[in-house]
C-alpha cells in the first residue's frame, strides 16, 4: 500500500510521536508567550511632575488594583477590554477623559473660558476653531511620548497630564458618589471611601497611560494602540492588519490540506472512518434489566445539585439583563449589585458543568471494571466538599464584593475578583482539592485499563481528558491581585481559555465519542481514531491559540502573530465535526422509525438530540461566531463589545451545556425506572433551551454587538461603552426583545429541573449479582492493533461491528 499522510496519521505505531511533536510545539509556544509577558509588561512606576513631586505612587496603583478586584469591578466594567460590559471599559474611558482634560488645559492657556465642559465626555467643546486641531495633535503626541526611566522606575508627567490626573480623580469621585452623574455606577454609593476612589483612579490612569505611551523602540503603545480612539492617536497598526490577512491565507491552506488528507483516509483499505452503525441505534443494553451498582446510584445527587445551580444561574442571568432596561433593577441592585449577579452567573455556569461531568464520569467507571474498595464513600465525601465550595463560595463573593469583608479576609474568603475566577483564595484551594480527588477516583476505576496496548482507548481518554482539564486549573494559583495586571491576566487566560477552547473541547470530544459508541452510531475502533485526530488538532491549534486573548494586554507583535495564526486554524478540528453531521441526524431519525414500528425496544432520543446540539453549536457558535471576532483587525474594533458575549453564550451553553445535559440524561435513563421516564418533556426541554439561547443571541446580543461595533468605528470604544449607549433606547429595546428568548429558555430550564429533581425518588434499586458484566472489554481484539503491515492495520476487523 502506498504510504501517505493518512496512513501516517492512522497508524497507531506513530501516535506517541504525533503526541510528542504536538506537545513540544505547544509547550515551547506557551513558554515563549510567558517569557514575553513578563518581559514586555508595562512598568508600574511612580508618576512625578517636572519638579519631582510624586503625583501617583506605585503603592496607590497597587491599592487601586486590589479595590478593583475585591469589589468585583471587573464584572461591571473592563480593563484593557477584559471583564464585564455593563459599565465602561475603564482604560478607554480614562484615556479619553485624560485627553479631554489635557486639551482643556492647553485651550485655557491660549484663551481662558474657551472650553465648554459637560458631565458627558462626548459633549466637551473647545471654542477655538483655529487652534483646536493643533491642540488635539499636541495632546495625542504627548500621550504617546514615553518618559519612563528604568533606572529610577519613574515616569515624568508634564503640567497638562498632572492637571488631567486631578480631573480624573474628580471624575471617578462623581461616578461612585453622585447618583445624578451621567456615568454614575449603580447601586448608589457602591464605593464611598474617597481614598479608595483616588486609588482606583490611579490604577485606571496607569492602564490608560500604557494604552497610549509608546513601547520603547516602537511607534505603538504597550497595548498595540488599543483601544481605538482617533482623538488620542490610537489606530490599528500595520502588523495587526498584516497578520490578519496572512492568517486568512493560512486558513485556506489548512482547510485544503485537511480535506485532502481526509480524502486519503476515505480511500485506505477498510475505510476506517466510515460510520457503520448497528441496525438498532440510539439504545444501550436492555435498560429494564441493566445492572445498577451502588456507586452509580450515588452519582445522581451530583445531577440534582447541578440542576439546582443551573436554575439559580439562569435567574441571576435574568436579573443581570434587567439591569440594562428596567427601573425595577435598581431596587434589586441595592441588595444584589450587578457585580455580584454577574459573578454568580459566570461561576455557577462553570460549576454546574463540572458537577455533571463529575457525576457521569463516575457513573461510567463500574461499566468498565470492578468497583474499587471504598469508592462509594469517597464519592459521598467528594459531593459534600463540592457543595461546601459552591455554597461557601457564593456567600463569600457576596460578602467580599459588597464590602463586608475587606483586605486579606476579602482575598481569602470573599472574592478575588478576576472574571471567571472570583472565588476567594481559600475556596479555590478547596475546589482544586475536590477536583483532584475526582481525578483520583477516575484513576482508581480506569487503572485496570492503563496498559501500553490500551493507552489510546476511550476509557483511558476519560482519565486523560478529565486530568488535563483539572491540570490547567492550577495555573489560577499564579493569578494574584498584587501582580502587574498584564502578567496576572496571562495566567487567568491560561485557565479560562484552556478550559473553554482546549480542555473542555478535548473532554467534550471524548464524552461524545463514548456516548456515540454506546448508542451504536460508531464502532469503538472508529471512535478511537476520530477522538485521537480531533484531540491532536485541538491541542496544536487551541493551545497556542490562547494568544488571541493577549492581543491588547501588553504583548509584543510576535504574540499577536501567534494568536492570529493559531486561533484562525482552530476552525480545522471543528470542520471535522461537519462531515458526518447530516448522516448522524438521518440515522437518528431511522432509529426513531424502528422504535415506532416495534423493531427496537429502547430509544435514547433525548441524549441524541443534545449530542446533535453539541455538534451544531460547536460548528456555528464556536466555529463561525468565534472566527468572526478572532482576527486581530476585527478584534481590534470588536473587543469588549457585545459580540464577544454573543460568541460566549453560543460556545458555553451551546457546546459545554449541551454535552453536560447529554451525559446527565444518558445516566438518568439508566437509573430512572422506565415508567417514570418522560421523553416528550426531555425533547421539549431541548428545543426550549436551544431555541431560547438562539433567540437571546439574535434578538439582542448579536445586534447589540454590531451596534457597538459601528459606534466604535465612528467614535471609539470609549463612547460605545458609555451609559448613554448602554442604557439608551437601542439597548433597552433589544434587551426587551431578549426577554422573549429568556422566557423560552427559562421554560426549558424549569421543566428539566423539575424532571431531574422529582425523579431522584424514582431510581432503580441496586442490582446484586455474583456475576459482573462490563460494557467494554480491554482485550487486545477490542482496543489494540497488533504490529502488522499497514494494509492489515487499516483493515476493519469484523469484531468491531459486533459491539
Amino acid at each position: 500500500m502506498k504510504k501517505n499522510m493518512a496512513s501516517w496519521l492512522l497508524n497507531k505505531k506513530y501516535w506517541f510521536t504525533h503526541f510528542w511533536i504536538v506537545s513540544i510545539i505547544s509547550i515551547v509556544g506557551l513558554v515563549y508567550m510567558g517569557n514575553a509577558t513578563y518581559n514586555s509588561a508595562p512598568p508600574i512606576a511612580d508618576y512625578k511632575s517636572k519638579d519631582g513631586k510624586i503625583i501617583i505612587s506605585i503603592e496607590e496603583i497597587k491599592k487601586g488594583q486590589r479595590i478593583f478586584h475585591f469589589r468585583g469591578l471587573m464584572n461591571y466594567g473592563s480593563f484593557w477590554g477584559d471583564g464585564g460590559e455593563r459599565g465602561p471599559d475603564y482604560t478607554a474611558e480614562s484615556l479619553h477623559a485624560t485627553a479631554l482634560a489635557m486639551q482643556s488645559f492647553y485651550a485655557q492657556q491660549i484663551k481662558p473660558g474657551s472650553v465648554v465642559q459637560s458631565d458627558k465626555l462626548s459633549q466637551w467643546k473647545i471654542n477655538l476653531p483655529q487652534h483646536k486641531d493643533a491642540i488635539i495633535a499636541r495632546v495625542a503626541r504627548e500621550l504617546h511620548t514615553n518618559t519612563y526611566d528604568e533606572a529610577t522606575n519613574t515616569v515624568v508627567l508634564n503640567d497638562a497630564q498632572v492637571y488631567a490626573i486631578k480631573y480624573l480623580k474628580h471624575y471617578y469621585n462623581q461616578v461612585f458618589t453622585n447618583p445624578l452623574f451621567p456615568e454614575a455606577m449603580h447601586p448608589d454609593g457602591y464605593i464611598t471611601d474617597l481614598d479608595e476612589i483616588d486609588n482606583l483612579s490611579s490604577f485606571f490612569f496607569w492602564g490608560s497611560w500604557a494604552a497610549a505611551a509608546n513601547r520603547p523602540g516602537e511607534n505603538y503603545s504597550y497595548t498595540h494602540n488599543w483601544p481605538y480612539d482617533p482623538m488620542v492617536g490610537n489606530k490599528a497598526t500595520a502588523p495587526v492588519m498584516g497578520w490578519s490577512f496572512l492568517s486568512i491565507g493560512l486558513l485556506f491552506a489548512g482547510i485544503m490540506t485537511l480535506l485532502y488528507v481526509y480524502g486519503q483516509m476515505r480511500e485506505v483499505p477498510g475505510d476506517p472512518l466510515k460510520i457503520k452503525p448497528k441496525k438498532q441505534i440510539l439504545t444501550t443494553h436492555d435498560l429494564e434489566n441493566d445492572l445498577i451498582r451502588p456507586t452509580q446510584r450515588k452519582t445522581y445527587k451530583f445531577f440534582v445539585f447541578a440542576i439546582v445551580l443551573f436554575v439559580i444561574q439562569v435567574f441571576v442571568g435574568i436579573l443581570s439583563a434587567m439591569d440594562f432596561a428596567s427601573p425595577f433593577a435598581h431596587a434589586i441592585a441595592d441588595v444584589l449589585p450587578f457585580t455580584i449577579l454577574r459573578s454568580y452567573h459566570l461561576l455557577l455556569q462553570i460549576y454546574w458543568f463540572f458537577m455533571m461531568w463529575v457525576g457521569y464520569t463516575l457513573f461510567f467507571l463500574p461499566r468498565l471494571s470492578p468497583v474499587p474498595k471504598n469508592q462509594g464513600k469517597y464519592i459521598d465525601i467528594l459531593f459534600y466538599i463540592c457543595v461546601f465550595v459552591g455554597v461557601g463560595g457564593m456567600i463569600g463573593i457576596y460578602l467580599g464584593q459588597s464590602g463586608i469583608l475587606t483586605g486579606d479576609m476579602a482575598y481569602w474568603f470573599g472574592s478575588q475578583g478576576w472574571e471567571f475566577m472570583e472565588l476567594g483564595r481559600f475556596f479555590s484551594f478547596v475546589m482544586l482539592f475536590a477536583f483532584s480527588m475526582w481525578i483520583y477516583l477516575i484513576y482508581r476505576g480506569i487503572k485496570p485499563w492503563i496498559t501500553k496496548k490500551t493507552f489510546w482507548s476511550i476509557p483511558a481518554w476519560l482519565l486523560w481528558g478529565s486530568g488535563i482539564m483539572v491540570f490547567f486549573l492550577f495555573f489560577g494559583l499564579f493569578a494574584t491581585v498584587d501582580t502587574n495586571f498584564a502578567i496576572t491576566d496571562y495566567w487567568r487566560w491560561m485557565v479560562v481559555h484552556m478550559w473553554v477552547e482546549v480542555t473542555f473541547e478535548v473532554f467534550t470530544t471524548v464524552i461524545v465519542g463514548y456516548i456515540l459508541v454506546q448508542l451504536g452510531f460508531v464502532t469503538k475502533k472508529m471512535a478511537e481514531k476520530v477522538i485521537y485526530l480531533a484531540v491532536i488538532l485541538f491541542l496544536i491549534t487551541a493551545t497556542i491559540g490562547v494568544a488571541h486573548n493577549f492581543y491588547w494586554i501588553s504583548k509584543p507583535t510576535s504574540v499577536i502573530a501567534l494568536g492570529s495564526v493559531f486561533s484562525t486554524l482552530q476552525v480545522l478540528p471543528l470542520l471535522l465535526l461537519t462531515f458526518d453531521a447530516y448522516k448522524m441526524r438521518r440515522d437518528g431519525k431511522d432509529a426513531y422509525g424502528n422504535y415506532i414500528n416495534g423493531n427496537q425496544k429502547h430509544l435514547m432520543d433525548g441524549v441524541w438530540l443534545f449530542v446533535l446540539g453539541v455538534n451544531f453549536w460547536n460548528i456555528f457558535g464556536a466555529g463561525v461566531l468565534g472566527s468572526m471576532i478572532n482576527l486581530p483587525i476585527i478584534n481590534y474594533y470588536e473587543h469588549a463589545t457585545y459580540l464577544t458575549g454573543n460568541h460566549a453564550h453560543a460556545a458555553m451553553f451551546g457546546v459545554k451545556g449541551n454535552i453536560s445535559l447529554a451525559g446527565m440524561l444518558f445516566v438518568a435513563q439508566h437509573l430512572i425506572k422506565k415508567e417514570h421516564w418522560n421523553p416528550k418533556l426531555v425533547r421539549m426541554s431541548f428545543w426550549s433551551l436551544n431555541i431560547g439561547v438562539a433567540l437571546m443571541m439574535f434578538l439582542d446580543l448579536f445586534p447589540a454587538g454590531l451596534y457597538q461595533f459601528m459606534i466604535t468605528l465612528e467614535e471609539g470604544l470609549w463612547y460605545a461603552r458609555t451609559q448613554e449607549v448602554i442604557t439608551g433606547t437601542v439597548f433597552q429595546t433589544l434587551t426587551y426583545f431578549r426577554s422573549i428568548g429568556g422566557l423560552v429558555f427559562l421554560i426549558g430550564t424549569l421543566s428539566l429541573a423539575w424532571f431531574v429533581i422529582s425523579r431522584a425518588f424514582m431510581l432503580k434499586k441496586e442490582t446484586r449479582t455474583d456475576k459482573e458484566v462490563y460494557d467494554w472489554s480491554n482485550s487486545d481484539n477490542d482496543w489494540h492493533e497488533n504490529d502488522r503491515s499497514m494494509e492489515d492495520t487499516l483493515e476493519v476487523n469484523p469484531i468491531f461491528n459486533k459491539q
